[in-house]
């Protein structure tokens, strides 16, 4: 999400600086509500039009956060961090107000439904801090305008359910909700090479993961959402097209999928398994 938008200011700094473009200048000093502004660079334009939060809790890692910073630092947003460790401890403290013991994850004891609301939990606290965050920034920075949250959960994630309902999903726009996560990764390859977006490279070659579960011993990440869907996005990819684009329901996909996506024999009982 932060690359298109990127590349959307360096777009629009090309038609101001290059093809002189009044009318998207105006635009622009219209939206920014500064009839004098002149851009200098896209990174200025991002940083003017664009403000990013980094959410850790207690299992959020070091090399997510440090991403996270890096990539914000080259596309020139403003960015801040915004730890809602707290906010979680919180709503643990009412669940032991209300039932007399504290949920736990599977890897301390706990049971799959504790587990699932712990996550659950902190992935809606970063949606109600986006919101927050959105409505607070003009008033930090001195705007009388207001700010839309964008999602950055992706098309193959909303096909298989690997989701929770009010996180990072729920927005005002989401510009990657029909996107599978093939055509993301290969969205950030083109933008290394073409918008010198080096950061990029660390987060293309990281293994996709939540970071809602705890961090092993060595504070090393181990959730994984492939691990957790039970099913590859090289998979999830071609049940979107079968879907999307061919129209097929699960009977057909089922039987289609076993030529396309599978090297080795697999049976049609182990293709509808991951289904469900």
């Amino acid at each position: 999400v932060a690359t298109i938008v990127f590349y959307m200011s360096k777009l629009i700094f090309n038609e101001i600086t290059e093809e002189k473009n009044e009318d998207t200048l105006e635009d622009l000093r219209n939206i920014l509500r500064d009839a004098e502004y002149y851009p200098q660079s896209p990174q200025e334009i991002t940083g003017k039009l664009f403000f990013t939060g980094y959410m850790p809790t207690e299992n959020s890692s070091k090399q997510t956060q440090k991403a996270a910073e890096d990539l914000a630092k080259e596309i020139g947003a403003t960015h801040f961090h915004l730890p809602i460790t707290n906010s979680v401890s919180e709503f643990k403290n009412i669940s032991q107000k209300a039932f007399g013991k504290t949920p736990q994850f599977k890897a301390h004891g706990g049971q799959w439904q504790e587990d699932l609301a712990l996550q659950n939990i902190q992935a809606r606290s970063r949606m109600v801090c986006a919101y927050m965050m959105a409505q607070l920034i003009p008033w930090h920075i001195q705007s009388d305008g207001f700010i839309l949250v964008l999602a950055s959960a992706n098309l193959d994630e909303s096909l298989r359910g690997y989701m929770t309902k009010y996180d990072c999903s729920s927005a005002d726009l989401n510009p990657i909700g029909s996107l599978s996560k093939n055509d993301i990764k290969r969205f950030i390859a083109w933008a290394i090479d073409e918008l010198g977006l080096k950061s990029l490279k660390e987060i293309l070659e990281a293994v996709p993961t939540a970071e809602l579960t705890p961090l092993g011993k060595n504070q090393e990440i181990v959730q994984a959402d492939e691990v957790d869907m039970g099913m590859t996005y090289d998979e999830l990819s071609r049940y979107g097209t079968l879907r999307k684009i061919y129209k097929y329901g699960p009977v057909s996909y089922t039987h289609l999928t076993l030529p396309t996506i599978y090297s080795v024999q697999i049976s049609v009982v182990a293709v509808s398994f991951k289904k469900k």
